[in-house]
């Protein structure tokens, strides 16, 4: 009735019950130091907000437009994300351009060619996100009008938040969305840098880990993604294993931390002893057909 893919149904719930959990903290938390304890402690949790953002701006999570208006306000307030932020800078620009590293919206290449650093790409990608955004959007007249009425009503929001309680206020619902935005930066990074951009099959890199699946929504499955954006996370293993004879064995890499603590990836070119079987077993892309 309301979902799209039942499959949003469980993150749509956790990530809303880590906001009811900021939103409590923002009304009854007043000491510096457990506010500051909050924000570190929400850094990995708030990485599914972050995820699920994308996702949502890619494909649409209710059928209700002001369902999907609110649930962008919710995203905003944890990610620094607004409503078609991500459609404009990254569906529309990024999965265009991301083969050129010249136009790419987030490009990983300085203008001489050679690779930028994991931080400076961060700062560089975070610093210009909305600009390039609006850049994008010039060309996409109704998707820039949201862009700017919710951009607008979003910072509307944040103020009104820190007027009422200024320092709970600045470290719920602004440094963290704010650092949110820069986290987001930093993890795509991994995403492509150093890969050739010869084709859609070798320009991404690719994670396949539960956990680290389960909480991004299968954006491990990265070349998926790119060969098909508008497909729902919740397909992305599945048209993986179709594509995955096209894809080489170096464009498989471990998630960050605090991911790689928490199971083991696959690998197609690890050697797997009969003793590690069943944990590979856990990991490895399922081969059900994306038709069926």
């Amino acid at each position: 009735m309301f979902f799209r893919y039942p499959a949003d149904r469980l993150h749509i719930f956790l990530i809303s019950l880590i906001f009811a959990v900021d939103v409590t903290v923002y009304l009854t938390v007043d000491s510096p130091w457990w506010l500051a304890l909050y924000f570190l402690v929400g850094i990995v949790p708030k990485a599914g907000a972050c995820a699920f953002n994308h996702h949502h701006q890619h494909v649409l999570t209710f059928h209700q437009t002001w369902l999907n208006r609110l649930l962008e306000l919710m995203y905003a307030l944890q990610t620094g994300v607004t409503s078609n932020a991500w459609k404009l800078h990254h569906s529309l620009g990024h999965h265009v351009n991301y083969l050129d590293q010249k136009k790419d919206e987030s490009r990983w290449q300085r203008d001489d060619g050679s690779t930028m650093e994991e931080f400076e790409y961060a700062n560089i990608t975070t610093l210009t996100a909305y600009p390039r955004a609006w850049h994008v959007g010039a060309s996409y007249k109704k998707d820039r009008r949201v862009f700017l009425y919710m951009g607008v009503l979003t910072v509307a929001v944040m103020a009104a938040l820190v007027f009422y309680r200024p320092l709970p206020g600045l470290f719920v619902f602004v440094i963290a969305p704010l650092f949110s935005l820069w986290g987001t930066a930093w993890a795509t990074y991994a995403h492509h840098a150093n890969r050739s951009v010869e084709n859609h099959f070798v320009a991404c890199n690719n994670v396949v880990h539960r956990v680290y699946n389960f909480w991004t929504g299968n954006l491990g499955f990265h070349t998926a993604h790119h060969y098909k954006p508008g497909v729902h996370w919740s397909k992305l293993p599945e048209l993986h294993a179709q594509i995955a004879d096209k894809i080489p064995a170096d464009a498989y890499v471990e998630p960050g931390i605090p991911w790689r603590w928490l199971g083991k990836s696959w690998f197609p070119s690890r050697n797997v002893s009969d003793k590690d079987d069943r944990d590979a077993e856990l990991t490895a892309p399922p081969t059900a057909d994306l038709t069926a």
